[in-house]
């Protein structure tokens, strides 16, 4: 009997961490495409290329469907228009990306921020903060 008690409440607790890892990799996800929402607005005018390009960049470096990938671009648009400030984005990558990962995020930054064919100084700033705020060196962004 209290092998099965043991082995039952093994199996909640494991559920229970898988739950709280998806929902981790979600806020994750949500943290590194409203940084990139961010940049698209730096500018003041959103362009149709910039939303498409943050679209594209969200399945492949996520490994989402066309679907999925429009309602985490929807949720991480919302999350970024209730943010305060950059620091509740980049303290999730702080603490979830490797440094491949956050040089990986900065190079999709200049990708969206070149989709239009031009860099804003207003986009250059905000490249330029974000990588000093998740450590990512002068030399390799």
């Amino acid at each position: 009997m209290f092998n099965k008690l043991a082995s039952l409440l093994n199996n909640l607790d494991n559920r229970t961490n898988s739950a709280a890892t998806v929902s981790k990799d979600r806020l994750v996800q949500l943290a590194a495409v409203a940084l990139l929402i961010e940049l698209s607005r730096a500018d003041q005018q959103v362009d149709a290329i910039e939303t498409d390009a943050i679209l594209s960049l969200a399945k492949t470096q996520f490994n989402l469907g066309e679907k999925d990938a429009q309602i985490l671009v929807s949720e991480a648009t919302q999350k970024n228009a209730q943010a305060i400030s950059l620091y509740e984005f980049t303290d999730l990558v702080n603490q979830s990306f490797d440094k491949k990962e956050k040089s990986q995020l900065i190079k999709n930054m200049w990708h969206v921020a070149y989709a239009d064919g031009q860099i804003d100084r207003y986009e250059d700033h905000l490249i330029r903060k974000v990588a000093d705020l998740i450590y990512v060196s002068h030399s390799e962004f």
